[in-house]
C-alpha cells in the first residue's frame, strides 16, 4: 500500500523502499538501511543520493558514519506539485508537437467525380474571398472529366474573386480553346515536352494532386506547411520559365 502511494508521487521502485525504510529506521547509517531496502549496497547508495537531490533525505556525520534520515513525508507534496508544475509548462510544447505531428500526417484521398468536387469545394472554401491558389500541369481534362461542374467552378471562383495562376500545357491553345474562354485567373504555358495530365494544386498549406486518368479519378490531399512550400518555390520557378 505504502509503496504503491510512494510510486504514485512519482518515486521509483527502490526509492520508495528506500525512502519508506528510512521512514522506519530513523536516523540510520547506510547499512542498516540497505538490510531493510533489501536493495544492493550500491544500488542503495545511489538511490540515497537521489533521494537527497529530491529533497526528501538527508545526511549528517556521527561520529565517524554517515547517518540518513527521511524528509517529512508532506515533502511529498512539494515533490508531486512539482512535478505537476513541470507537467503543465511542457503540456504547450506537446500540444505543439502533436500538433506537427498530425500536420505530417494528414492525406486525404477523395475519388470518384463526387470526391472531386468535395475536394475541389473545399479548396474554394479553404482559400476564401480574395484567396490564391496555384496550378500546373494542366491538360484541360478537368472539364472532360467533371463535365459542367467545371464551369460552375470557375464562376464560383469569380464570384468569389480567387486569384489564380495556372501552368496549362502548350496544347491547350490550339485544342482547348473552350477551355481558356471559361478560364478565370492568369495563365502561362509550357512545352509540349513537359505535358502532364495530373493537375498539381498548391493553396495555403495544401498540395492537391488531380489525377483525372485514374479509373475512377482520385484527388489527393496532403496538408504540410513545408511540402506545401516546397511546391510553391518549384511553380514560381516553372511560372518564370512558361511562357504567355
Amino acid at each position: 500500500m505504502e509503496l504503491e502511494a510512494l510510486a504514485a508521487a512519482g518515486l521509483t521502485d527502490a526509492e520508495a523502499k528506500v525512502y519508506l525504510a528510512l521512514l522506519q529506521a530513523g536516523s540510520s547509517p547506510a547499512g542498516a538501511i540497505v538490510k531493510k531496502a533489501g536493495l544492493h549496497r550500491a544500488t542503495t547508495y545511489q538511490v540515497l543520493q537521489r533521494l537527497m537531490e529530491k529533497g526528501l533525505a538527508s545526511s549528517l556525520m556521527v561520529g565517524k558514519k554517515r547517518h540518513f534520515s527521511a524528509a517529512e513525508p508532506r515533502r511529498l507534496k512539494d515533490e508531486i506539485r512539482q512535478r505537476q508544475e513541470t507537467l503543465m509548462q511542457a503540456i504547450p510544447k506537446l500540444e505543439g508537437i502533436m500538433a506537427e505531428g498530425k500536420e505530417r500526417q494528414e492525406v486525404q484521398v477523395y475519388i470518384g467525380v463526387k470526391g472531386m468536387r468535395t475536394a475541389l469545394d473545399a479548396l474554394l472554401d479553404e482559400v476564401g474571398i480574395g484567396g490564391e491558389y496555384l496550378d500546373f500541369g494542366v491538360s484541360g481534362m478537368f472539364l472532360d472529366v467533371m463535365g459542367p461542374y467545371w464551369h460552375i467552378w470557375q464562376a464560383r471562383k469569380r464570384k468569389l474573386n480567387v486569384r489564380s495562376r495556372v501552368i496549362f500545357n502548350e496544347d491547350v491553345k490550339v485544342k482547348r480553346p473552350e477551355v481558356l474562354e471559361k478560364y478565370f485567373g492568369k495563365c502561362k504555358f509550357h512545352s509540349q515536352k513537359y505535358a502532364s495530365l495530373t493537375d498539381t494544386m498548391i493553396y495555403n498549406d495544401t498540395v492537391m494532386l488531380l489525377i483525372w486518368t485514374a479509373h475512377p479519378p482520385v484527388a489527393v490531399v496532403v496538408k504540410n506547411r513545408e511540402n506545401a512550400k516546397s511546391y510553391k518555390n518549384q511553380f514560381e520557378m516553372m511560372w518564370k520559365a512558361a511562357k504567355k
